[in-house]
């Protein structure tokens, strides 16, 4: 198209154009570029309702709204104005959050060549993602793909203090990939920018450079909670809830993230739990779930209900009680599964590999110094190590889908059978179940990491 609607070297020409968007459904972009024929058209409806057809509804805004022909080139899809496009689904919560549907992928990692560039500033990930035109629609799962609706466009450029965790973000990968350990990379290593699996499935490997073994194919990409933070924060402009751990950018220049927040709650080694909890004058009982994040919060001095870095970075608080000897009093639980849907899952897009391949932990690390002193011992991060993520604990979720199918729910791998992860009953009573496949109801389980896995953990963090 000779003519475009706007000027393709301004950015503020392009955002303008860009609003026309707003409330408009994919099919009315569609209904309303001159340039196809009505023929073409119903084609069109017909290729980007596909739902196989990933990635189509950004092409379809590149073609249709902005006119220019999709591509792959590495530079930002507005080169002259230094502006990338990115469209994206959000869902809304049944409480009423608006949450981003998923990660924003920016470009696929060549583990060759991209170790070469060590300054993220530099990097060709940051060419794609240094200024940013985001555009979110609602993604409903009942509608056609061209009846979502387009509700929230602006420029987005990360804020100083979110770069510094980038950098760093980026650093931990890189380094990876030098030392040759690039098949060790997980999502969960990093707190906004990450490394995602990219590839049709775990036979997508690639060539690294500083080690015969193949490494799964990924993609550089903005975490799916960190753009959750973004489309609320910036997009929606709903920020009362969140309060950042960092007062000041310049701290991160000196020290990552999880250095800043380890050194806040350092202090507090050692310290009884009632003088604590005394101390900064916390409602609830120990054994509360609420309390360990309470106390978190107060040792940070975050007044408000969310610690922002922590959602940006998906950062979950943990809490871990351990016996005088070192053990944990318990394994750790996570979310029950549902009988009819595990069994649908394929492993890298089940709910259990979302979880522990994006998920960091921070644990709050308490431990019995008798029957009835109960001391802050430490805190630490944690996360998923991948080389464990893909061979025990996969095999742990192979067995649970295979006992399921043969209606085995009273079987499902023990605690005695796996060093890392089991399955046992989580709900409230006997009464608390999920349906079953062969159409009766068995008590509500879940995935829970040994004991023992938790202590070694623990332990070699101490090395």
């Amino acid at each position: 198209m000779n003519n475009l609607p706007y000027i393709k070297n301004s950015k503020e020409s392009i955002v303008n154009y860009a609003l026309n968007l707003k409330e408009k459904t994919f099919k009315d972009v569609l209904l309303n570029d001159p340039n196809i024929t009505d023929e073409d058209r119903a084609l069109l409806f017909e290729y980007y309702n596909n739902p196989r057809s990933k990635g189509s509804l950004g092409q379809l805004i590149e073609k249709h709204f902005f006119f220019y022909d999709n591509n792959n080139n590495p530079e930002a899809d507005f080169n002259e104005a230094g502006v990338e496009l990115k469209v994206s689904p959000y869902t809304i919560k049944n409480n009423g959050d608006l949450r981003a549907k998923e990660r924003l992928v920016l470009t696929i990692i060549n583990y060759m060549n991209d170790y070469k560039e060590e300054d993220f500033l530099k990097s060709h990930v940051y060419e794609k993602c240094a200024l940013m035109l985001l555009v979110y629609y609602l993604y409903e799962p009942n509608k056609e793909r061209l009846d979502y609706l387009i509700n929230y466009i602006n420029l987005f450029q990360f804020p100083e203090e979110d770069l510094e965790i980038i950098k760093n973000d980026y650093k931990i990968i890189i380094d990876k990939i030098k030392n040759g350990k690039a098949e060790e990379i997980s999502e969960s290593d990093t707190n906004y920018l990450g490394a995602c699996t990219k590839g049709a499935n775990a036979s997508s490997l690639r060539n690294q450079p500083y080690s015969n073994v193949k490494a799964m194919q990924r993609a550089f990409c903005l975490k799916n909670s960190y753009m959750s933070y973004i489309l609320n924060h910036y997009l929606v402009n709903k920020t009362e809830e969140y309060e950042s751990v960092i007062k000041d950018a310049n701290v991160l220049k000196e020290q990552t993230l999880e250095q800043y927040i380890i050194s806040k709650l350092r202090p507090y080694y050692n310290q009884d739990i009632e003088f604590l909890k005394y101390k900064f004058d916390i409602p609830y009982q120990v054994t509360n779930k609420s309390f360990t994040y309470l106390l978190a919060k107060r040792m940070l001095e975050v007044v408000n209900e969310k610690i922002e870095e922590f959602e940006k970075s998906n950062i979950k608080i943990k809490a871990i009680r351990l016996r005088p000897d070192g053990m944990p009093k318990e394994s750790m639980s996570f979310p029950t599964f549902k009988y009819t849907e595990i069994v649908k899952e394929d492993w890298l897009d089940s709910e259990l590999y979302e979880t522990f391949s994006t998920t960091k932990y921070l644990f709050m690390i308490y431990q019995y110094v008798d029957d009835n002193t109960l001391i802050f011992k430490k805190a630490m991060f944690w996360n998923v190590p991948e080389k464990d993520l893909n061979t025990e604990i996969k095999k742990v979720w192979e067995n649970t889908i295979e006992r399921i199918k043969n209606n085995e729910y009273d079987n499902l791998p023990k605690i005695s059978e796996s060093p890392i992860l089991h399955v046992r009953p989580h709900a409230q009573n006997k009464n608390d179940t999920y349906p079953t496949l062969d159409g009766n109801n068995s008590i509500k389980k879940c995935f829970w990491l040994n004991a023992s896995y938790i202590k070694k953990q623990i332990e070699e963090s101490e090395d």
